[in-house]
């Protein structure tokens, strides 16, 4: 398995996997869904602002781990949603609010993949990427969303800081520390 940032190529695939695992009108999957549909061009954003981090088996796109600035994610409302409620959410005795923090998500691994360290991997690689230039990552997930609230919190080790409400629906806010560079 490669994990590396996304390529122009990468795009359809990326898009094509996403909407295959898009909350749908019904219950929602146990295996985990996404709460936000995002085009090419967004996706093509998030790439060019922090990172978009692929996992790929023979060229098939495995999943995908998007991450951006607070404002270019705050463009999605359910993220805005988020991001306000930050001010009273503290992560290692601070606000987030006051913190170096950036969105993480959202993150999709196609179904043949899961469980198989996909997940962990694009993770890993972020994290890599980004050493030093943020205190926290911050994220939300569909409370009734519990395969992936036990894939990051369980399987990564992220904390349950706070909620917050949006379209009716509750969703868990998460946080994770940024480790310093390799050479510090």
């Amino acid at each position: 398995m490669l994990f590396r940032r996304c390529l122009p190529d990468d795009l359809p695939a990326i898009v094509a996997l996403q909407d295959a695992n898009l909350a749908g009108g019904g219950s929602p999957s146990p295996q985990g869904f996404l709460s936000a549909r995002l085009d090419a061009g967004q996706f093509l954003e998030f790439a060019r602002d922090l990172a978009l981090i692929v996992a790929t088996q023979d060229g098939e796109v495995a999943g995908y781990l998007c991450a951006a600035h607070n404002e270019l994610s705050g463009r999605i409302p359910v993220v805005a949603a988020m991001l306000a409620a930050l001010p009273g959410v503290s992560f290692l005795g601070r606000s987030l609010a006051s913190q170096r923090s950036f969105v993480y998500g959202p993150v999709c691994v196609a179904a043949p993949w899961r469980g198989k360290g996909v997940l962990r991997g694009m993770y890993d690689a972020l994290r890599r990427e980004i050493a030093g230039d943020y205190d926290a990552g911050v994220l939300f997930v569909a409370k009734g969303n519990a395969h992936s609230l036990h894939a990051h919190a369980d399987g990564l080790g992220m904390t349950l800081v706070g909620d917050f409400r949006f379209d009716g629906r509750r969703h868990w806010i998460l946080a994770f520390p940024v480790p310093l560079p390799p050479h510090c």
